[in-house]
């Protein structure tokens, strides 16, 4: 009887891009961009000169129901709802779905906030309200990951999503569900803190990114 070995395990990552422009009286717009990245992980079988090598794939979900790979440097636009009315005091929700795009590995995974252009700065002459900005997290059932953080310390775990055990998708696909426990929803608030000298600020811009990392898991 053939035995199938695991030979390995891999490792995939991925970023949604946040552009947070302030304008007239310091409002934002918030647009977000995910990036997919492949892994590969590869199956012996035991006697036979062959090896399988499923992808390894995260993905993400549009607001029109189709699958957003994103795979290119470009990424893609995510809008935020409200986020033209987010001023200092206030503050936006976005609701993430993540799925895993594979077959048969779970998917350990993990996020967090970066900054782009290393400091998030937008443009030179352009007011970066990055120190007003703080970020909360939590799950699709309400579990709490991270509250009123700055940047460098918004991360956190979403979980192990479990494998799809199905055909995977492609870009542009319409998502359907799979698995239970293969998809989840990264809750995202950005809030603007009314802080001192905040008024300065007005017409500022501050570059962010969510970098989504997984790590594939035999079943």
């Amino acid at each position: 009887m053939k035995r199938p070995v695991w030979q390995g395990v891999g490792q995939r990552s991925g970023k949604l891009r946040l552009a947070v422009t302030a304008g007239a009286l310091v409002a934002a717009t918030v647009t977000a961009t995910s990036a997919a990245a492949y892994d590969f992980a590869n199956l012996n079988i035991v006697g036979e000169a062959l090896i399988e090598t499923p992808r390894f794939d995260i993905g993400v979900v549009r607001d029109n129901g189709t699958v957003e790979q994103a795979d290119t440097e470009a990424g893609f636009d995510w809008a935020v709802a409200g986020a033209a009315d987010l001023i200092p005091g206030r503050s936006v929700v976005t609701m993430i779905p993540v799925f895993n795009n594979t077959s048969v590995f779970k998917a350990d995974t993990s996020f967090k906030i970066i900054l782009r252009n290393g400091d998030g700065t937008v443009a030179a002459g352009v007011p970066n309200i990055l120190p007003f900005l703080t970020f909360t997290a939590a799950d699709e059932t309400g579990k709490v990951l991270f509250t009123n953080v700055r940047w460098d310390q918004a991360k956190g775990s979403l979980g192990v999503l479990e494998p799809r055990w199905g055909a995977v998708l492609n870009q542009g696909d319409a998502y359907t569900p799979a698995a239970d426990g293969s998809a989840k929803k990264l809750k995202l608030t950005i809030t603007y803190v009314d802080g001192p000298d905040v008024e300065k600020y007005n017409g500022g811009q501050t570059a962010l990114a969510v970098h989504f990392d997984a790590v594939s898991v035999a079943p």
